[in-house]
């Protein structure tokens, strides 16, 4: 009986151990997922499958949403990121985003931890901020700024430091631009979709082409 039990007792223990030795493989922990909309999935080493509120991300991990869809990550310090719709995104160590497609909004807590946005032509440093980033599939980039400031580099070295009110496009191949001030009104309607998350898109709101799964 002694037997019996102790077998079923190292039996849960390995079940559990199953559980709990994911995180392990992918370091500390990054985020929790604290709201979505839509078909948002996530890769781990065994596939992609669909992700939902409560749900903890580790580095190392890939997110993908769909047309007119939506994720919300929640980091430990109370930073929080936004992926848009038909967007693309890996979480590496340290903090580090990788934008592959698509658009983030993020609001980065002030202290002394720096989040690092990379697209595939350049990188963004933030440290106590709020802004955008996309990246398109005509390999251009965009960093705005909406409060702080943010200092953008790009695969040649060349850097701009974007203050509040200021975006800047990065384009292979051409020096980069002086950032210039945005609209906030358009930018608002334009990106409804990230910056209001009790927005529910209709059928005419979603106008992008559908998701291009991979």
């Amino acid at each position: 009986m002694l037997k019996q039990r102790f077998l079923t007792v190292l039996a849960a223990g390995m079940i559990l151990g199953g559980f709990t030795a994911a995180p392990e493989t992918y370091g500390a922990a990054s985020s929790t997922v604290s709201h979505t909309l839509g078909t948002v999935q996530v890769r781990t080493r065994v596939g992609w499958r669909a992700t939902h509120s409560g749900a903890r991300l580790w580095p190392g991990m890939t997110l993908r949403t769909g047309r007119g869809s939506r994720i919300q990550l929640q980091y430990d310090d109370g930073s929080v990121v936004r992926l848009g719709s038909n967007s693309l995104m890996r979480i590496r160590p340290a903090r580090n985003l990788r934008l592959l497609k698509g658009k983030t909004w993020i609001k980065k807590q002030k202290n002394n931890q720096r989040l690092r946005v990379r697209t595939p032509i350049a990188h963004a440093t933030v440290l106590g901020t709020e802004l955008f980033v996309s990246h398109s599939d005509k390999n251009v980039s965009h960093v705005t700024t909406l409060t702080g400031e943010v200092q953008v580099e790009t695969e040649k070295g060349e850097k701009t430091l974007v203050t509040a009110g200021n975006w800047v496009e990065i384009e292979p191949d051409k020096p980069l631009e002086v950032p210039t001030k945005f609209d906030w009104n358009e930018l608002k309607k334009q990106e409804r979709l990230l910056l209001d998350l009790d927005f529910i898109p209709t059928a005419e709101d979603s106008g992008e082409a559908d998701e291009d799964w991979m």
